[in-house]
């Protein structure tokens, strides 16, 4: 090619594009994004990917609120928290989204399938949105030619705060922030109005509060900036007054309508370790920039990640060398809107300032702040507006300093940002491809084996009250997911913030049980019982467990009400049937844990069996309670078709694997089942060290054990 030609197509390249134009070619991208990460199945709501974690948390609040009629405030349910109710932006339900499709399925209610959700649209969406707004934003700054597009929408896409984020689809749509940003630097510009610009921020903070709350600060606080800076530049202060007036009174109907309101806001945990780690920018865990740091899509790292990319981070000297004289008058020319991006990056800091693994500064933080530190405790997240304008100070002003350059300074210009992108593309690629994995993997949701029970049931009961004890999110959420396949309601759940009080659901739960509700304990709570002070069986259940109306599943307890061990036979959800033990516990196979063994028989003929009797190795052991100080009596129930002068196995009982308390043989019975008992003594200096009751099969003969049961002696 002729160097005519090549600076003719280079020329192309930089050519302005018209607005039409730009938005074209910004859906066009993000579109080809998104078929690229995600198959058609994810984006009709059909991915492993929303089976657990807090994403199965958001589609379980859209599901209970789309099976009730419209209540006021706008965003209530009361199939969850049954029957106070609660509203789905507690549960991250992206309420826009909600307010949508609900009005669409009262208009036609065959319109979406029994379980539609709109969570993968909307995950597909964040990358179109995303596209248009760094077009907006890379606008909004002076460049309107192809490169300087693409190039803001390859980083802007990729970003990888974006990406880290799957968990909660709702604080993907991180485009309100560019949107903010572009909005802001169109008016100090004056390519619109101030006034058409003041009344578009009210309608995007308004949409932003929608998508989630946590946006509002960042949507607010440009505008605030902006009205600031109108004033700072020759508008008057009471004009500003007046747009904030109006905007606060839009704020304050929107939030009315919707139930804001009413729920609780304040949460603890500020700095704890939701704050950004002053080494987060520059590490990520990436392909290229890792710092020795795990991945980022594990709790609790992800609400401080802030990895700017190995991209970005090669650009930022670059645009600082080029452009310094400009740079460094950002602060005057843009006053407010800096003073604004200073106190962002200090609240990310936290009261608890880190790099690394090293401590700088710890402080306790104000009263008058509790409000603001409760609301808004995940103060990492605050860092993503001074992050999207250090990315967009870069390539605007790399941008810049190509149009004023001589012309081999222009191609070095051009050659470096392309480069920074494939480098920011690549260093992102694994996590992209993760994506993809996920993406792809079919959903394991299965609720068909609960049908005969649920078709017995109006309402799921859970014990304890989301809030009212150490959390097992992951039991909430499963038990949600159940109620949402049955179309029931529920009295708990797991939700962001909501108003609990434990007293009241302790004295409800101790009374009698009621017909047609199924009442379930997880398996973590239950593990525990009764030999732990934290948790204790309500007075109605353990009356429940002595009618024979309680299983154990293997998501834990589960009583109804009128039921007995003939329907519990018949039911797929059946672990073992309940023997209740006074000031005690007894397990029964399915619960005992082994390395040899395997479960034959089923309800009350359950055993625990070699699966090669020609194989030695233990064949039960557990629960791994911890025991408080005291006397106990503990029993073992085994049969072995071997003669009573032969030993088949030993059993023995310990504390914390190797702190034999009691030990000895178990004994051919010929068939006929045979107990083993004793009394053991924790003393005080072994209290609160987990025990295990154990066998071993020694591979001669054969042998079956069907339950060990530990009963406290009363002092």
């Amino acid at each position: 090619m002729h160097r005519t030609d090549l600076q003719r197509q280079v020329a192309k390249g930089f050519a302005e594009l018209g607005r039409s134009q730009s938005i074209i070619l910004a859906l066009v991208v993000g579109v080809l994004f998104v078929a690229y990460l995600f198959p058609l199945p994810f984006l009709l709501g059909h991915s492993h990917v929303f089976d657990e974690g807090d994403i199965a948390q958001h589609i379980s609040g859209w599901r209970f609120y789309a099976q009730d009629p419209w209540q006021f405030p706008l965003l209530r349910t009361t199939s969850l928290n049954h029957p106070e109710g609660i509203s789905i932006a507690l549960m991250d339900g992206i309420p826009i989204a909600a307010l949508f499709f609900k009005s669409w399925l009262s208009l036609f209610p065959s319109a979406f399938g029994k379980h539609f959700h709109y969570f993968g649209w909307w995950i597909g969406l964040v990358f179109v949105m995303q596209s248009l707004a760094a077009t907006a934003l890379i606008r909004s700054l002076g460049s309107k030619h192809v490169f300087g597009q693409l190039i803001a929408i390859g980083f802007a896409i990729t970003w990888p705060v974006l990406h880290a984020r799957y968990h909660h689809p709702a604080l993907m749509m991180q485009c309100v922030i560019l949107f903010a940003l572009a909005l802001y630097f169109v008016g100090q510009r004056h390519i619109w109005s101030s006034q058409r610009v003041s009344n578009t921020f009210i309608i995007l903070i308004m949409l932003s509060l929608t998508i989630h709350p946590y946006f509002l600060p960042f949507t607010a606080g440009v505008y605030a900036a902006f009205l600031v800076d109108k004033a700072l530049s020759g508008e008057t202060w009471f004009l500003q007054l007046k747009r904030l007036t109006a905007f606060g009174v839009v704020l304050l109907l929107i939030m009315w309508l919707l139930g804001y309101t009413d729920q609780k806001s304040y949460l603890a945990g500020f700095g704890d370790f939701f704050y950004l780690n002053l080494r987060d920018p520059f590490c990520g865990g990436s392909r290229y920039i890792h710092c020795g740091i795990a991945p980022v899509f594990t709790f609790p790292y992800y609400e401080g990640f802030n990895y700017l990319g190995a991209g970005l981070l090669l650009l930022i000297p670059f645009a600082l060398l080029l452009n310094w004289k400009i740079l460094k008058n950002l602060p005057r020319n843009f006053s407010a809107l800096s003073l604004l991006a200073l106190g962002f990056f200090l609240y990310a800091l936290s009261n608890n300032v880190h790099f690394g693994n090293s401590v700088i500064k710890v402080f306790d933080v104000p009263n008058w702040m509790h409000w603001l530190t409760g609301t808004f405790r995940a103060s990492g997240r605050f860092f993503w507006l001074v992050s999207y304008l250090i990315l967009f100070t870069a390539i605007a002003s790399l941008l810049k300093a190509h149009s004023q350059r001589k012309p081999y300074w222009r191609l070095f210009i051009a050659l470096l940002m392309l480069s920074a992108l494939i480098l920011q593309v690549k260093d992102v690629k694994p996590w992209l491809d993760r994506i993809q994995t996920e993406a792809r993997k079919p959903s394991q949701l299965n609720f068909s084996e609960w049908s005969g029970v649920m078709s017995q049931v109006d309402k799921i009961m859970l014990y304890p009250t989301y809030q009212c004890a150490d959390p097992h999110y992951q039991h909430y959420i499963w038990a949600m997911q159940l109620a949402n396949a049955y179309d029931t309601k529920i009295n708990t759940g797991y939700t962001a913030r909501s108003k609990q009080n434990c007293k009241n659901d302790k004295l409800a739960a101790d009374a009698s049980f009621e017909p047609r509700h199924l009442y379930m304990i997880s398996s973590a709570y239950d593990h525990q019982v009764p030999f732990s002070s934290s948790f204790t069986y309500p007075v109605a259940l353990q009356n429940a467990m002595m009618r024979g109306e309680c299983v154990r599943s293997t998501r834990g307890l589960v009583c109804l009400p009128g039921s007995n061990n003939l329907f519990w036979e018949k039911q797929d959800v059946l672990n073992s049937t309940i023997s209740a033990v006074s000031n005690g516990r007894l397990w029964r196979p399915a619960e005992l844990n082994t390395v040899i063994g395997r479960v034959t028989g089923t309800g009350i003929q359950q055993a625990l069996a070699p699966r090669d009797q020609s194989k030695s190795g233990w064949l039960s052991y557990g629960p791994s309670v911890a025991l408080p100080e005291g006397k106990y009596r503990f029993t073992i129930d085994y049969a072995s078709q071997t003669q009573p002068n032969q030993t088949v196995g030993k059993w023995d009982f310990v504390l914390d694997g190797d702190i034999t308390l009691l030990s000895g043989s178990l004994l051919g019975t010929q068939g006929t089942q045979r107990r083993i008992d004793g009394i053991v003594t924790v003393t005080k200096q072994n209290a609160n060290k987990a025990f295990e009751i154990r066998t071993y099969f020694l591979a001669q003969g054969e042998l079956n054990i069907f339950n060990s049961s530990l009963q406290k002696i009363p002092d």
